[in-house]
């Protein structure tokens, strides 16, 4: 993606957008690769930790533990129609 938006291979009447896409790729790829600016991004996504009291947090602990559920149920009935 980098190279899609670098300022200098984009045509000139892209050249506005393609600067700014590739100034927030940059950002995005420091915070990404230190992990402690990871950590904090993620904590600020509510990623890390219970789920309750971080803003943010778009998947709660009852979210993520409901889809476990569901996918060890029809695990578990996969696993059935084989024994039988």
């Amino acid at each position: 993606m980098a190279r899609r938006y670098h300022p200098d291979v984009c045509s000139p009447s892209t050249r506005e957008e393609s600067t700014r896409m590739f100034v927030e790729l940059h950002r995005a790829y420091e915070t990404l690769s230190d992990p402690a600016s990871r950590r904090r991004y993620d904590y600020e996504l509510g990623l890390v930790g219970s789920g309750s009291g971080h803003r943010g947090s778009g998947f709660e602990r009852e979210r993520w533990e409901e889809q476990l559920r569901g996918l060890w149920w029809r695990s578990e009935a996969r696993r059935m129609r084989r024994t039988k």
